[in-house]
């Protein structure tokens, strides 16, 4: 009986044992699995870089001369086009249109304000 009752608490004792130090290590683990998660997708969350377009930039720049809007900063990338600045009340239309126009096919983001 003595025996039997030995054999019990020493097979509970290491069950307890043995949850408790697979608890710590699935924990360790998941930490560990989450830090990695975490730095990837930190680094998939970037937006490529797009490269300086000076070509298409001048392009724009002209379109819009052309129009007589002068008070227009162009920035171009491989990616699109910013037009930022001031325009003439009921001119922003004819911006946008000179600017996607301009013949670099690209897309055109406004942030210009009329005046």
């Amino acid at each position: 009986m003595k025996i039997k009752f030995l054999a019990i608490l020493c097979l509970a004792m290491l069950s307890v044992m043995a949850g408790c130090k697979s608890a710590t290590n699935a924990n360790l683990a998941n930490a560990n699995a989450n830090a990695s998660m975490n730095a990837n997708a930190n680094m998939t969350m970037r937006p490529p870089m797009a490269a300086a377009d000076p070509a298409a930039e001048a392009a724009v720049k002209a379109a819009l001369a052309k129009k007589g809007l002068t008070d227009v900063t162009v920035q171009a990338t491989s990616a699109e086009i910013t037009l930022r600045g001031t325009v003439p009340k009921g001119k922003l239309t004819e911006a946008m249109m000179a600017a996607s126009e301009a013949g670099v096919n690209r897309k055109v983001t406004n942030q210009l304000t009329e005046k």
